[in-house]
């Protein structure tokens, strides 16, 4: 999924729409934790922020406030701590859904870095549903579509250009494994 700057921010409902029903060196900076408060703070723009990261904030930012959504949700941020606007920016977050249609814990790994003149991020939210795979397809959002499978794991094409789904079967369980990318040109 491609995001320009004018769609970062529509990008935060859509991409898991499903949600619904780096290794650290002497030189990275030390990983930056918060939870995510009531109101309209973007804590993923105050970690980047606090970790001295501008280049890249605003799309880290949304792409956070995307693998989050409707969760209850802790961050720690991470990046480079000599020259944060040279290298990436990387989140790991625990999520606690509580809604009708989901209740449970969910992860998700959330990094934006420089290429060239603008910044690409990349998202993975790993959830597990305590119901067969089969049941799981119906929750992917309108329009999505088989993609094949990789070695015997269903993958799709999630619909609205929401980016892709694996859904990984454990037993009479499915984690669905959601991966996106974007980029903020600017």
């Amino acid at each position: 999924m491609d995001v320009s700057r004018p769609r970062a921010r529509r990008l935060v409902a859509a991409v898991l729409a499903i949600s619904l029903a780096a290794g650290a060196s002497a030189e990275t900076r030390p990983p930056s934790a918060a939870k995510a408060p009531a109101g309209n703070v973007n804590v993923f723009q105050e970690q980047a922020g606090r970790l001295g990261v501008r280049k890249c904030a605003n799309l880290f930012a949304a792409m956070g406030q995307t693998v989050s959504h409707g969760a209850a949700y802790t961050v720690q941020a991470q990046t480079e701590g000599s020259a944060p606007d040279g290298h990436g920016v990387q989140g790991v977050v625990g999520m606690t859904y509580n809604t009708p249609g989901y209740s449970a814990q969910a992860a998700g790994i959330v990094m934006a870095a420089p290429v060239g003149g603008k910044c690409e991020g990349q998202l993975v939210r790993v959830a597990p549903f305590q119901r067969a795979c089969r049941d799981v397809v119906a929750l992917l959002p309108a329009g999505s579509t088989a993609a094949g499978s990789l070695s015997g794991v269903p993958l799709y094409n999630l619909g609205g250009n929401q980016g892709q789904a694996m859904l990984v079967s454990s037993g009479g369980a499915c984690v669905v494994v959601t991966v996106a990318r974007g980029a903020d040109f600017g």
